[in-house]
């Protein structure tokens, strides 16, 4: 029997997580739930063409709601993916283990640690099965460049992100988005923490220098540098801006870890080097949301929570080394995580 699905938001990466469900024989997308019937139904009309022109045997055929809380009183769901912009974070996530049931959240998990450790403390008391949105962590090409960097000493990591603000109205506003390294390149930030090992100190910078001389309103940096100091020693240096066309390619971000007479490099392709050359070259999945998708419903199908490779534990680690990176780039100071976490989000402790 396919896993019941229910969404709370139905915004851009709503209609990329039901693309792939559609294609889900495992699932069934029940209900659709936003304060906006109009983005619902784009949504709608925006998955049902690809899936047409995909040649799917489905399209997506939802009820609608306006309301989580009556979503999720008049419908019978097994799962419930929460899509929502950063700010928004908090009761609806709260109605869903209220109800008791597996949610995926989508990155950032909120835009303040004591939100997120409230949640966190809520999914452990109810036993809730919670993935977050990082689906870099369930692809080969991950697992392929942990295999290769597995034993080595670390020396640097190197990230780079570049493109320009999403038009979404919100985004350009820092209370609302948090930002390029908060919501954007929190990726990133992610698999640095898979590949390298969590992070101490963050020293950071970053400065509106371009996007707002033509919109006053926008708040948010543009520009970001950030040095990273791992608990094993290792040193990463990670650049990011908003200056640049949206739409680059794939190698507009990359992913450089260095160790001794070993590189391995993560763009569109994990790539190995050493003193000798190019040694390996290891594709990234065709569609890494897909393999996220399939996980979840496979993990709740089946009630095995070690499917879920991202739980939500995970995501308020990234959000933590992002909002130290934010806070450092404010004040000028390096913020060590391990202190900030120890003071507000005390119940999560530190890694081992």
């Amino acid at each position: 029997m396919a896993v019941r699905i229910g969404f709370i938001g139905s915004g851009g990466i709503a209609g990329s997580h039901l693309s792939t469900l559609v294609d889900n024989p495992g699932a069934e997308v029940v209900a659709l739930c936003d304060v906006s019937a109009d983005s619902i139904e784009r949504t709608r009309a925006s998955v049902n063409r690809r899936a047409t022109n995909g040649g799917l045997g489905r399209t997506l055929d939802a009820a609608t709601y306006d309301e989580p809380s009556r979503m999720l009183r008049d419908e019978r769901l097994d799962a419930v993916y929460l899509c929502l912009p950063p700010f928004v974070h908090g009761e609806p996530e709260e109605a869903v283990i209220a109800a008791g049931l597996p949610m995926l959240v989508e990155k950032p998990v909120a835009l303040d640690l004591g939100t997120a450790a409230r949640l966190l403390g809520q999914i452990r008391d109810r036993e809730i099965m919670a993935a977050s949105g990082y689906q870099y962590r369930y692809t080969q090409y991950l697992a392929r460049a942990q295999q290769l960097l597995e034993g080595k000493t670390i020396g640097q990591a190197l990230v780079t992100r570049f493109g320009g603000t999403p038009g979404t109205p919100w985004y350009h506003r820092q209370e609302l988005s948090g930002g390029q390294i908060i919501e954007m390149a929190t990726h990133q930030m992610d698999m640095l923490r898979a590949l390298v090992g969590e992070v101490r100190t963050v020293y950071a910078a970053g400065a509106t220098r371009i996007n707002n001389r033509e919109k006053p309103e926008y708040d948010i940096y543009d520009v970001n540098s950030i040095t990273l100091i791992f608990e094993n020693g290792a040193i990463g240096s990670f650049a990011a801006n908003f200056v640049v066309d949206y739409r680059m390619h794939l190698e507009s971000w990359g992913l450089h870890v260095f160790c001794d007479d070993l590189l391995v490099s993560l763009t569109d392709a994990v790539r190995a080097s050493t003193s000798e050359g190019l040694v390996e070259e290891f594709p990234l999945d065709d569609e890494p949301m897909a393999v996220e998708d399939r996980a979840f419903v496979r993990a709740v199908a089946e009630g095995r929570p070690e499917l879920i490779k991202s739980d939500y534990e995970s995501a308020v680690r990234t959000l933590a080394v992002t909002l130290a990176a934010d806070r450092s780039a404010r004040t000028g100071k390096p913020v060590d995580v391990p202190s900030m976490l120890a003071e507000e989000a005390p119940a999560l402790g530190r890694v081992g």
